[in-house]
């Protein structure tokens, strides 16, 4: 199975003299600025899924560049995701285009795509694709992918695939199209011959539902960052990435059990916070929760019954061949 990992930076706001927060002037707002990686089986966050997928995160600091320690950051984060998949590819936005951290994954053969910040030069490249065809447009609107050949700034060591992205829509109040169409840029590394354009475009797209999942891990989760020290506030920020992905493994229980979608608020307030009794009957401890909740805790339990843990594949026994006869032609140096 191919497997994607989302790689990305999100700021966490702290109130106080917590050490590494840092104002960012980006933000206007006093932050850490950590960086999370995601995995998906194929690059789609819809299918079946390990937890929200978070599998790798670090702290930084408040006024970090967006791209510092990026590489080392992917490649630990391949690393851990070995086991799920048997080739990785890479997405991110576009703090991560940059030459120091595309060219090292181009040198290791790691296949990448990601939006490419807009400039005068790349304007240009665009402009005589920008021109609408004569006649009625249909009530759709247009959208096209367009490739323009490999592309290289003089910071960068490798040229990259550059590819326009034009989306021509109506609004939806008005129905009208826009004076001039809305575009953007993708760059990658995967040659034409395995992906075109279009799958690439599609690709990308699903890194959408990755960043609400960053959305709503502030929303439900929202750790409070609130230690004077550096490596504290880093375990609770990666305890509450683990507890958002246990509650992703519950939500999809929930959703399976019920039939129904279920954002990880509504699990969290409708399920986990629920009101209930422990009571001591003989040597073991009863919850009695309350009636209202006692059918999704039915459900949610049947789910959890059925979990098991994955069996280690062990290597299989291979029998002993002998070595060819001319292993032994030369001495062999004993240190």
């Amino acid at each position: 199975m191919r497997g994607t990992l989302d790689i990305d930076g999100f700021p966490i706001s702290v109130h106080g003299q917590q050490a590494g927060g840092a104002y960012n002037g980006y933000y206007k707002d006093t932050i850490y600025q950590p960086l999370v990686a995601s995995f998906s089986g194929g690059g789609d966050y819809d299918g079946p899924r390990l937890g929200e997928g978070f599998v790798h995160a670090i702290l930084r600091k408040g006024n970090a560049a967006s791209a510092a320690g990026a590489v080392r950051f992917i490649l630990n984060a391949m690393k851990k995701c070995q086991a799920l998949a048997r080739s990785l590819d890479v997405r991110f936005d576009a703090s991560f285009t940059v030459g120091p951290i595309m060219d090292p994954l181009t040198d290791r053969g790691i296949r990448f795509v990601g939006r490419l910040r807009s400039n005068s030069v790349l304007d240009k490249l665009a402009e005589p694709h920008l021109r609408r065809l004569p006649g009625r447009p249909p009530k759709a609107g247009y959208e096209s992918v367009i490739e323009l050949g490999q592309y290289q700034i003089d910071s960068w060591r490798h040229a990259q695939r550059l590819l326009l992205v034009i989306v021509d829509k109506p609004d939806a109040k008005t129905g009208q199209l826009q004076l001039l169409p809305d575009y953007f840029f993708l760059v990658s590394n995967w040659p034409p011959t395995q992906r075109s354009g279009e799958e690439l475009l599609a690709h990308y797209r699903r890194r959408g539902t990755f960043e609400d999942r960053l959305g709503e891990f502030n929303a439900a989760i929202g750790p409070s960052l609130s230690s004077p020290a550096f490596a504290e506030n880093e375990a609770t920020f990666l305890l509450a990435l683990l507890a958002f992905n246990l509650g992703g493994i519950v939500r999809g229980e929930m959703e399976a059990a019920s039939d129904s979608g279920w954002d990880l608020g509504r699990v969290a307030g409708s399920v986990l916070k629920a009101g209930g009794k422990v009571v001591q009957s003989g040597r073991r401890l009863l919850l009695d929760v309350a009636a209202a909740v006692a059918p999704l805790w039915r459900g949610l339990l049947e789910r959890i019954k059925h979990w098991h843990k994955p069996q280690a594949r062990l290597p299989r026994p291979r029998p002993w061949v002998a070595p060819p006869a001319h292993a032994h032609l030369k001495a062999v140096l004993r240190m």
